[in-house]
């Protein structure tokens, strides 16, 4: 079948007709009483000089004269999620088109300009991002709302000179309509924000009763450089909502300079200046339409981007879990404020972290964050267990969060906010048993999911399944809209994915189920999933040795074996990963496509737990199944799989698996999980999570303690996770362990008081208790008094007197796990530690000369075929860990 071109461009904003309020970031979990309530006349706010003035004879007066709008926070402002709150409207009406929005609703954008009430202050705001040639656009607007100028002037085959450019923070101005460049039509505007990167709210519904709800993705200079917000010389930038109600806004004689929508009652004439009962059409930034003059403007002061500690200060590097991330980001500034140091950190894979520490190399790296402690078995050579036995490491807990199951569900019907997820249902969906699970087209449905159960085939929806529905009795309906886009981080391991998989495999109805074994309903594992070997691991495949289309198809034997060839039992590891292992490619007939797409182009990996948050706020599956033959491959070459493009407002449904801080961040709902071998569901709390810290176990050494899912009390979130700094007091010198001691004290004391302010620690964090409070105490001590034997002295390294800037996520796509360079350090003192003691684990582990990974049954791979490639800066090496990243982690 030929998959034509057709990228979906749609509104980004999470919507609501509802009054509820989640109990989200943006609702609530991350306030600094810098809220602000904005009324769109007779305002008295500490905004009031922002805002245009009002005239009462506007057609548009009545429409919004009690108009209000609330932000839930306005400074303090990172790349995150903030609430707008809307009162005083009517409710929204679809109209005309199928526009499921026509009258009275609200739209959203960021600005930088210096001036809000400058007479070309649009020219500053970040919108038409939704708008490119040959895309078909949501029926959430009329479709001209999302453009910059008008239809008639917007083709770049017009004569046109009419413009609305948009104006970049470093005074460039940018094309706002598309324009032919060597004979080829361009909308310039994609160069810096596109569908999947723009924060623009197109559409955002209000309820019968003029109340409702939006969440608002703030982007710093980080996110969106375009805009410059957080620089020096921007610290300020504007959140401007501009309400849409009942009339028509075209200004001057030809009402289509505004619009091209016509009067359906006069043979589609062009509208009239304040024309009543008007559908919303013309963009809400064309200044041939006055829509932009009824804009409220609420001034949002971001913390400081590229911030770094005075010259002359040294520079200690941190890496290892991406859990610290949202930690690290408040306590940076901080530690460089009370330290005078500035403590840069990266993220690794929390293995490749504990790797690094006990190296022996003076550019590697003295302190690392993880969860688990270095063991001889995780490390891969003789030179490296050695190392370990030489080694003096000291662990200090710093951080507990957890691992939570991230949703955004906006249906016609509303928004839901409520969902339970068991571990049965986890792994039904981490082993692709859904027919939604695995590659597929429109055509040949009964093909893609040939090779999955027969009671898995029948499931329209999620919600068909009965496991769903037990688990969801008086919601489960709401479900029946669309199936969720799985968004999971990888492929690199992390500690946070292990403790995912050890609530799985702390069940017995999971266990059953990725043993191969039918749930009540008849539904079993993906083939796929199973071991080589087993019966049922076997597919019916529709192509021949050639790679050719076939009728009939052919049975195929598949199933994960070890790197010996010896069959691999998925119940029996202990990952640290999400593998991909369906070996699904599509289309099966080629047609104009040059290539086939599979499970890893199908549902690509998310860099990052904030990255997979972030995807997942704004409804992008980033799912590369569209096939665009004008697509510039290489020299001469066209052609390539391209996104599908971000989901519509009202019809988004994204799952992910993220940590509780990023989840917090983006404001996000997060499923309550049932704890194993029970029916009680827990949310991820400040309570649940403490109430889950009973369940701490030993490790293999003493001082590391993780939540053992197995033992979870009936109010304990299972997923709840202790981060751990490690520190190789071996490798330190007598100029980094007063900094270590230093910050270990900062970060486990002032650092453990919640609050949004600078040093403080964010949402989605469980303050330490005192035992964990002492035990970094103690860390910090040894860390300060430690006298090294002539056999671990080390000699003083320079430290750098550049500064590195504060920590941020490294976003850079899927092209890079991670930027930047950081050093990971561990510490094993071995105290505590009983003879019998072992890494927690929940079943028991495969022989141990099979623990190596896993070969695909095919000779090339999902990420192979798809050429992803992962390239990793780790500590001060910078070296490629490509292959020990594609490498399946267990332990």
């Amino acid at each position: 079948m030929t998959i034509s071109l057709v990228l979906a461009v749609s509104a980004l904003s999470a919507v609501t007709a509802t009054t509820s309020v989640p109990a989200t970031a943006a609702s609530g979990a991350t306030p600094n009483d810098s809220k602000l309530t904005v009324k769109w006349t007779g305002d008295t706010s500490s905004a009031s000089d922002f805002q245009p003035s009002r005239q009462t004879a506007s057609p548009h007066y009545n429409d919004f004269k009690n108009l209000s709008i609330s932000v839930s926070q306005t400074t303090g402002i990172i790349d995150q999620a903030i609430r707008v709150r809307v009162a005083g409207f009517a409710g929204t009406k679809p109209q005309l088109l199928g526009v499921s929005n026509a009258q009275n609703f609200l739209q959203a954008m960021q600005c930088w300009g210096d001036d809000p009430k400058a007479v070309d202050f649009y020219k500053t705001c970040q919108w038409g991002g939704r708008n490119s040639s040959g895309t078909q656009t949501a029926n959430d607007v009329y479709r001209d709302n999302l453009l910059r100028v008008a239809p008639k002037y917007n083709g770049a085959s017009t004569t046109s000179t009419v413009d609305n450019p948009f104006v970049l923070v470093s005074g460039k101005e940018v094309p706002g309509k598309e324009i032919v460049v060597d004979g080829i039509n361009q909308y310039p505007i994609l160069n810096y924000f596109s569908p999947s990167t723009t924060n623009e709210v197109s559409s955002a519904r209000v309820g019968t009763d003029g109340t409702g709800f939006f969440d608002f993705e703030t982007q710093s200079s980080d996110q969106a450089p375009q805009l410059g917000c957080g620089t020096a010389q921007h610290l300020r930038c504007w959140l401007v909502v501009v309400p849409r109600g009942s009339h028509f806004g075209g200004l001057g004689s030809d009402g289509f300079d505004c619009s091209d929508y016509g009067d359906p009652k006069k043979d589609y004439q062009a509208l009239t200046y304040g024309q009543a009962n008007s559908l919303q059409a013309g963009s809400p930034v064309n200044p041939k339409c006055d829509y932009f003059s009824n804009r409220i403007v609420i001034p949002l002061d971001f913390t400081p981007t590229g911030v770094t500690c005075p010259v002359g200060g040294s520079e200690f590097r941190l890496s290892g879990s991406q859990l610290m991330i949202g930690a690290m980001s408040s306590w940076q500034p901080s530690l460089c404020q009370n330290i005078k140091s500035t403590f840069s950190f990266a993220t690794n894979p929390d293995s490749i972290a504990r790797s690094n520490l006990i190296e022996t190399s003076p550019s590697s790296p003295q302190l690392t964050f993880s969860s688990y402690p270095v063991t001889s078995d995780e490390l891969q050579t003789e030179n490296e267990r050695s190392d370990l036995a030489n080694a003096k490491i000291a662990y200090a807990p710093v951080a507990i969060s957890s691992v939570v199951l991230a949703f955004n569900a906006e249906f016609p019907n509303g928004r839901q906010e409520h969902l339970v997820v068991t571990p049965r249902l986890m792994a039904k969906l981490l082993t692709q048993s859904y027919p939604f699970t695995v590659p597929s087209t429109t055509g040949d449905p009964g093909k893609t999911s040939a090779h999955l159960s027969t009671a898995a085939r029948k499931y329209s929806y999620w919600n068909s399944d009965p496991d769903f529905r037990k688990a969801n009795p008086e919601n489960y309906q709401a479900f029946d809209q669309q199936n969720p886009s799985v968004v999971l981080p990888g492929p690199s391991g992390a500690d946070a994915i292990r403790q995912v998989w050890r609530w799985i495999l702390a069940d017995k109805d999971a266990v059953s189920f990725l043993d191969g074994a039918a749930d009540p309903d008849g539904m079993t594992i993906n083939p796929y999933y199973l071991p080589k070997g087993d019966p049922k691991a076997v597919v019916p495949w529709y192509f021949d040795d050639q790679k050719n289309s076939i009728d009939t198809p052919v049975e195929r034997q598949v199933g994960l074996t070890n790197l010996d060839g010896s069959p691999q039992k998925l119940s029996s590891l202990k990952l640290d990963t999400f593998p991909k292992d369906d070996e699904s490619v599509l289309p099966f007939k080629l047609g104009v496509e040059k290539s086939r797409f599979d499970t890893i182009q199908f549902s690509p990996y998310a860099v990052d737990f904030l990255a997979a948050a972030r995807q997942t706020f704004r409804g992008d599956p980033n799912s590369r199944t569209l096939w665009d033959s004008t697509k510039q491959v290489a020299a001469g070459e066209f052609g390539a799989w391209v996104s599908t493009g971000v989901q519509a407002p009202g019809s988004k449904f994204m799952i992910t698996v993220i940590d509780s801080s990023s989840a917090a961040r983006y404001g996000m709902s997060t499923a309550a999980v049932t704890v194993p071998n029970s029916v009680t569901s827990v949310e991820s709390t400040n309570s649940s999570m403490s109430a889950a810290l009973v369940a701490l176990k030993p490790t293999s050494v003493g001082a590391v303690k993780q939540v053992d899912p197995s033992a979870i009390p009936s109010d304990g979130y299972p997923m709840t996770i202790v981060t751990y700094a490690a520190v190789n007091m071996s490798k330190t010198t007598a100029v980094s362990r007063p900094l270590i001691s230093k910050m270990l004290r900062q970060i486990t004391t002032s650092g453990q008081v919640s609050g949004s302010e600078i040093g403080e620690l964010p949402s989605g964090y469980l303050p330490l208790t005192d035992s964990l409070k002492a035990q970094g105490e103690k860390a910090a001590v040894d860390a300060a008094a430690f006298v090294p034997t002539d056999t671990t002295a080390v000699t003083d390294a320079p430290t750098s007197v550049s500064s590195g800037s504060y920590a941020t996520d490294d976003y850079v796509g899927p092209a890079a796990y991670g930027t930047g360079t950081g050093v990971s350090t561990r510490t094993d003192t071995g105290a505590g530690a009983g003879t019998n003691a072992t890494d927690p684990v929940i079943s028991a582990i495969d022989d141990p000369a099979n623990a190596g990974g896993m070969t695909p049954a095919s000779s090339a791979g999902p990420i192979e075929r798809s050429g992803l490639f992962i390239a990793l800066a780790v500590g001060l090496l910078g070296f490629l860990i490509a292959p020990v990243l594609f490498r399946r982690r267990f332990f």
